[in-house]
């Protein structure tokens, strides 16, 4: 009887423990999902009071964030608006232009490699978003969608291959002068977020 009963109990205080950690999972996991939705709002927040964007190339930009947490979330698992936010006031001030005599393009300036790369590998990001072109100036600057997808797609394949620590200079050929400027911008751009998310 008593065996029994110290069973019973063992029973109920493992269900009552697992019960406790799915919770506790769920928990996160939504207040990981809240997070992300958070940034996309403030990505666009920060755009139209700080740049003079059109409101379609920000809708543009909005509309790949909401793609990928919808449809591609493994990807928001390691990429976060923030940093493109980041990257983007970093590489050009959110200009759209041609950088490093005409290499790079868009403002996260990406390379033609990098591109026909990512379009190998991630092929159904492109067909999402109905981009089946090559890498040219005449096409590249009419789609911000492409440019910040292309982007999200190289920061996500860099940090799978290589791990976080490296992701930013290797974004940039390994510069560790650029990685400092992006860690420099995020820590500002986080700061704003906290008050941003106070409001």
């Amino acid at each position: 009887m008593k065996q029994s009963l110290v069973n019973r109990s063992v029973k109920y205080l493992f269900i009552l423990s697992l019960i406790l950690i799915i919770c506790i999972i769920i928990v996160f996991l939504v207040s990981k999902s809240s997070n992300y939705k958070k940034q996309i709002i403030f990505f666009e927040e920060y755009l139209k009071n700080n740049y003079t964007l059109d409101d379609a190339t920000i809708r543009e930009f909005i509309t790949v964030f909401e793609i990928l947490y919808k449809e591609f979330p493994y990807v928001t698992e390691y990429v976060y608006p923030i940093e493109l936010l980041s990257i983007g006031i970093v590489e050009t001030n959110f200009e759209n232009l041609k950088g490093d005599l005409g290499e790079s393009l868009g403002y996260f300036q990406i390379q033609a490699p990098t591109y026909w790369y990512l379009k190998h590998n991630y092929p159904e990001f492109y067909q999402r978003i109905n981009f089946y072109e090559p890498w040219y100036w005449d096409i590249v600057k009419e789609r911000a969608d492409v440019q910040l997808m292309t982007s999200v797609l190289y920061l996500y394949d860099i940090k799978l291959r290589y791990g976080e620590e490296d992701a930013y200079s290797i974004y940039n050929g390994g510069s560790e002068t650029y990685k400092d400027k992006i860690l420099l911008r995020l820590s500002i751009l986080e700061n704003t977020f906290k008050k941003f998310n106070r409001r």
